[in-house]
């Protein structure tokens, strides 16, 4: 037996109902949420779980068909299942999904699972003096599971763009040929028309000679664009084929020159080719949008003119991609000489925002304090969109930017929403939006963190922002596979070391914690608090050193960014109420953003009532709680 949630099942009844007759997406609606309004998604997530628990796909249906612009069909014929013990199929803990197709082949490894697990529940009510053992016995649980499940994703009808090959004279125009496939990516996106995987996981096989198949089942997609650049005296060359990803075989390919000047048009021409070719392949199994995102009309994107300046700004979204410290800060300097030479151009203003906004955010190794550097970042969102009204980019990122730095909780959850209708592939912005609705308990905020997952499964933001959920959850050991997953998507990348070192050190893998920290200090500033934090916590924990007195680490705090103080309370008992109140006022100053976590959480058990809801009057918290108490908490998984 195979383990679905209850609304698949009542799908999967009304079809069995039907006697292989096709059924009506709206008698679905009716026979399964009587009364309610529903996305289509939501119906759509539950016929992919069906697929996924009978190992059938929607182009080879060999249990449920789909009837184009109607609805679907139950292909087999269902009968009345004797009286049997049933035996149950793992979840992978990563995803929390069944696996499906566990042969008798498996057994042992399933047994080896349940001993792992078994283990680790023995090993998890030692007394401390043990506690190495511990950290054996959740390594050995991960390394079972992810052996038993190895990590895959159903593929559903959608599209990755991977970097185009560098065909160019000179390595260095790499950047340009990266660029070229980035932008393809961003107009399949504003199309509208069918997902998108995101640049941070298609890149993840830059230089790798993987099988097509392969990638597909990485990505869950059911199509790849894959092609070369050539850039020589003024003129430049593309080549792209379009790849079946459950054959391997190519269904259209197309070759473009043109000078220079028509880049744009260039970029537009492929972008326009693949949308037609993959509406003709794919038709009706493309998945609706979800209903949450209210509908907009797109943008009209206005480019410079200046190609010197198109060719730092891709030079600057090659380091602001980098994920690490230093790239990042350099990323802003390509920008500003991009607008010294355009100062209307808006992709831009629009990336230098974006790239102060990371320089002040939560794990990303940057020394400055959170505050310093959000003005100069909501000043360059508010210009590119004074550029180009509209512009989905600017439009979400100020949102996130005027909640952590002005408290304006209403206005950026409504940018932020508004520029998800406009680019719904945005998975970076639909992960943050999921957060935020979820650390308001607010509903669809499983709806957003699944696309955004499925956008971009290799991608740090996505990956950690639902391995937080999971933790949240008390989903610990998921949360934890989840992290590694992020880790062996960017083993050298300083975001995905420190998170993966921070979740360690909350389940006491010490030893692991240690090994991430050494890998994220090869990429960090010379002087790092945030890892010297960490190193304090884990030295503490093994008796080894005692932390640093708080008054002395909150007076470096002043001039220095520590990523996890404020949240202490994680990883640290807190000493006293002056404390926390003397830590939180601090974080609200700095505008540091973990305080968004902590102000919509409950009450820390030392801070007095008065002092508390004080914090949450001056943020705006408790007026933004109680003008949405009739809908938080809600319980709803559906847009009603």
């Amino acid at each position: 037996s195979v383990h679905i949630k209850p609304k698949s099942m009542s799908v999967l009844a009304r079809l069995v109902a039907a006697d292989g007759e096709p059924v009506s997406r709206n008698d679905l609606f009716d026979a399964v949420w009587p009364g309610g309004e529903v996305s289509d998604d939501t119906l759509t997530k539950c016929i992919v779980e069906l697929r996924k628990a009978f190992a059938d796909t929607a182009r080879e249906s060999r249990f449920i068909e789909t009837i184009p612009k109607f609805g679907f069909r139950l292909v087999v014929r269902a009968e009345p299942l004797e009286e049997s013990s049933p035996e149950p199929v793992s979840s992978s803990p990563a995803t929390g999904m069944p696996a499906p197709g566990a042969s008798p082949r498996r057994r042992p490894v399933m047994l080896l699972l349940l001993g792992a697990v078994l283990l680790l529940g023995l090993l998890l009510a030692v007394d401390s003096s043990r506690a190495w053992l511990t950290e054996a016995g959740v390594t050995l649980y991960l390394k079972t599971a992810a052996i038993l499940v190895p990590y895959s994703l159903e593929q559903e009808p959608g599209i990755a763009v991977l970097p185009f090959a560098n065909m160019s004279d000179e390595a260095g125009n790499e950047y340009f040929s990266d660029g070229i496939s980035a932008e393809i990516i961003n107009l399949l996106g504003r199309a509208n028309r069918l997902p998108v995987t995101s640049r941070n996981s298609s890149f993840q096989f830059k230089g790798q000679n993987r099988d097509i198949k392969e990638v597909g089942r990485l990505l869950g997609v059911t199509h790849v664009l894959e092609g070369s650049v050539r850039k020589a005296g003024g003129r430049v060359r593309v080549t792209t084929q379009l790849i079946d990803t459950g054959t391997g075989t190519q269904i259209w390919s197309g070759a473009y020159e043109k000078d220079l000047s028509d880049i744009f048009a260039l970029q537009n021409e492929i972008a326009e080719n693949i949308v037609v070719h993959i509406d003709a392949v794919l038709g009706e199994e493309i998945t609706p949008l979800p209903r949450i995102l209210p509908p907009t009309r797109p943008v009209i994107v206005r480019r410079t003119a200046n190609l010197e300046a198109y060719d730092l700004y891709l030079k600057g979204i090659q380091k602001l991609k980098s994920g690490n410290p230093i790239p990042i800060e350099q990323a802003a300097g390509y920008f500003d000489a991009a607008i010294a030479l355009d100062d209307n151009y808006a992709d831009a203003w629009a990336a230098k925002g974006l790239s102060l906004y990371v320089l002040g955010r939560t794990g990303y190794g940057h020394p400055n304090i959170p505050a310093s550097v959000y003005p100069g970042a909501i000043a360059a969102f508010e210009r590119a969109l004074e550029i180009e009204p509209g512009h989905a980019t600017a439009t979400g990122w100020l949102g996130v930017t005027l909640i952590v730095n002005d408290y304006q909780w209403e206005q950026g959850m409504r940018l932020m929403k508004q520029s998800i209708a406009r680019n719904p592939n945005d998975a970076e912005l639909l992960a943050v939006y999921a957060m935020h609705l979820n650390l308001m308990q607010m509903e669809g905020a499983e709806e957003m963190l699944f696309r955004a997952f499925r956008l971009d499964p290799l991608g740090i933001i996505p990956v950690s922002v639902r391995a937080r959920a999971l933790f949240m959850a008390g989903r610990v050991l998921d949360a934890t596979a989840l992290a590694e997953l992020g880790l062996m998507n960017d083993r050298d990348g300083y975001a995905a070391n420190f998170n993966a070192a921070l979740t360690n050190i909350l389940i006491g893998r010490l030893d692991a914690a240690e090994q991430d920290l050494n890998k994220a200090r090869k990429v960090a500033h010379p002087v790092d608090l945030s890892i010297e934090a960490l190193q304090w916590v884990i030295d503490d924990r093994r008796g080894l050193a005692s932390m640093p007195p708080v008054a002395q680490q909150m007076k470096r705090m002043q001039t220095e960014r520590l990523s996890f103080f404020v949240e202490r309370g994680k990883v640290l008992q807190w000493e006293d109420a002056a404390t926390i109140l003397a830590a939180f006022e601090l974080g609200i100053e700095q505008r540091h953003p973990e305080m968004r976590d902590i102000l919509f959480g409950p009450k820390p058990a030392l801070l007095p009532e008065a002092d508390w809801q004080r914090l949450k009057e001056i943020t705006g918290v408790a007026q933004f709680q109680r003008a949405h108490r009739g809908i938080l908490a809600s319980g709803r998984d559906s847009t009603r």
